[in-house]
């Protein structure tokens, strides 16, 4: 399956690849440890390679915070999940999708919505993400909407996926 910037490939039952050619995703991983997210599925990096198939070799941060997209291919092992149905993603674009857009009362209004269909645990993880977004609107555009939520096939789990876009 191709989707902007990303392919993905099945790997086994519980399992896809990604590849990517963008950086949203690195962005997202950073928040993860910054601030020991919880909602976000099982992901590993496993290898960064350039356009001749190359093993590339980043420093920790990687190409991070370098305003710039990457000219590498990021792969990564990740457990395969299901895009949320119509409604659920729906509500998700119209309360989540431009948070960055919204004023605080709004803002406040669109999270107690999330609050009180998808509980207290989401929403204190979108604040978060959208803390990190504001610290590095510099770098990265906020792009959380429905189809950044997923969920665990087997238990219906929602989780976030990928919130971020690099600003260029």
């Amino acid at each position: 399956m191709n989707t902007f910037m990303t392919n993905v490939y099945e790997f086994d039952d519980g399992h896809v690849l990604l590849e990517k050619r963008a950086l949203g995703l690195e962005y997202f991983c950073h928040a993860i440890h910054q601030f020991g997210l919880s909602i976000f599925p099982k992901v590993s990096r496993i290898g960064v390679l350039d356009e001749e198939d190359q093993i590339i070799e980043l420093p920790a941060e990687g190409e991070l915070f370098q305003q710039k997209e990457t000219d590498y291919r990021y792969v990564y092992l990740m457990e395969k999940l299901e895009h949320l149905d119509e409604k659920d993603a729906r509500l998700f674009n119209d309360c989540i999708k431009d948070l960055d857009w919204k004023d605080e009362i709004e803002r406040r209004m669109a999270l107690e919505k999330v609050t009180e269909l998808y509980g207290e645990a989401l929403r204190q993880e979108i604040e978060l993400l959208f803390s990190y977004y504001q610290i590095h609107k510099d770098d990265i555009l906020w792009d959380l909407h429905g189809d950044n939520l997923m969920r665990r096939p087997v238990s219906g789990e929602l989780l976030i996926l990928d919130p971020f876009a690099i600003k260029v």
